[in-house]
């Protein structure tokens, strides 16, 4: 393909130099005169608006720059106007346009910390557009952007700013890629290099409960390498985010999964290593557990069961004088599992009706407490819940409401 009918004669010739040229000779001839193709390149880019030509010099960009490390140190010189005409291309309604403008943007921002907006706008496009699609091969160029992106510390930081755009999309592709390996992979290294970070590791736990994820990909793990990313992320939770991930670990089956896990013949010496010291981690705690420790460990979770506590009358008359502590904390959040009605099960529903009933029965104060959550009228509602078990739990709680109410 020729483009000299569109530049200028300096320009013409330069390209002329390349055209038709091997791999090898295009390179040796770029490493010459690195500035001036880098000059010449983003000149172009940024004045041409045939979408055929625009291809073509990106499609040298990317080259060159993934090849010819003095024409990166050259564009990176001027960073700023590349990644403006870099970036002005991602609107571009051409999706190949899109896919080697990103290309070219990866490679120089995982070279080089680029400014907080730059990055932002490649991760809007990567989560957008790519992360988002159900195109399998997009999906696989997302992840395995964000993970050369990622290696680079001060840009995690701008992912999570984002995390509500960026990290759902990468929740899906790891429920859907049970079939692709190495989509499953490369989606597992972000939260893997995302956990190096103390905020995003403790609330990829709290808001997107990614522990009960991680357990499952490292128990049905089919390769070696899945299973060694996957533990390798729990450990660095428990190192992090000790406060929120070691109670999730241990309500998720955590520590007889990992005893098994750690009975196996593995190659790899730092999964050995990651799952011994998972192991200790997690049997220390459990054995420090007291009952209470176990029920808030359940709470937290807002996945509740019928547990022994939830029934235990011995239970709740020495504990319930606990829900004061911290502000009445663990009466929030028994009202934040009633409060999702959308999201919380219906057995997390009735255990919470019950425990909820039990408190108001063993430490009435706690009525005025959920008068101004609005906790009654929440569980009001609940009687009318499709699930009998539902019904009969609120029935119960507002009963007990009604009747302390008056005493």
């Amino acid at each position: 393909m020729t483009v000299t009918n569109l530049l200028s004669a300096s320009e013409a010739g330069l390209m002329k130099s390349i055209e038709k040229q091997s791999r090898d000779k295009r390179v040796a001839i770029v490493e010459k005169s690195p500035q001036l193709y880098a000059t010449t390149i983003v000149e172009l880019l940024s004045r041409i608006t045939r979408d055929d030509v625009v291809k073509y010099i990106l499609s040298l960009a990317g080259d060159f720059a993934a090849e010819v490390p003095e024409f990166t140190k050259c564009l990176l010189d001027k960073e700023e106007v590349a990644y403006s005409v870099l970036i002005k291309l991602l609107d571009k309604n051409d999706e190949q346009i899109h896919l080697l403008s990103a290309k070219t943007l990866v490679v120089l921002m995982s070279i080089k910390e680029a400014s907080p907006a730059h990055v932002s706008s490649l991760f809007n496009f990567l989560s957008t557009k790519l992360a988002s699609s159900p195109n399998s091969n997009l999906q696989d160029i997302a992840v395995q952007s964000y993970g050369l992106l990622l290696r680079t510390k001060p840009h995690r930081s701008i992912f999570w700013k984002q995390h509500s755009q960026n990290v759902p999309p990468l929740l899906k592709i790891l429920s859907t890629s049970k079939g692709s390996l190495q989509l499953q992979y490369h989606t597992l290294l972000i939260f893997w290099l995302i956990s190096f970070e103390a905020t995003p590791c403790a609330e990829a736990v709290t808001k997107y409960d990614l522990v009960p994820i991680l357990l499952d990909m490292t128990k049905n793990a089919v390769k070696e390498k899945v299973t060694r990313v996957s533990t390798a992320t729990l450990v660095n939770t428990v190192k992090l985010a000790p406060k929120v991930s070691i109670n999730t670990l241990l309500y998720n089956s955590a520590l007889p999964l990992v005893k098994t896990l750690s009975e196996r013949k593995w190659a790899d010496e730092e999964l050995i290593n990651d799952l011994q010291e998972l192991k200790d981690s997690l049997q220390e705690a459990f054995d420090s557990m007291s009952t209470f420790d176990e029920y808030k460990a359940e709470l937290e979770s807002k996945k509740l069961k019928w547990s022994p506590p939830h029934r235990s009358e011995l239970f709740w008359k020495d504990n319930a004088f606990r829900f004061k502590e911290v502000d009445w904390k663990m009466i929030k959040l028994l009202d934040s599992v009633v409060s999702n009605t959308s999201t919380a099960d219906s057995i997390s529903l009735a255990v919470a009706c019950n425990d909820i009933s039990r408190i108001i029965s063993e430490l009435p104060e706690s009525l005025k407490v959920m008068e101004k959550l609005g906790t009654k009228i929440k569980i009001m509602e609940l009687m009318n819940h499709s699930d009998s078990e539902v019904r009969y739990q609120s029935l119960k709680a507002t009963q007990n409401f009604i009747s302390h109410s008056f005493k």
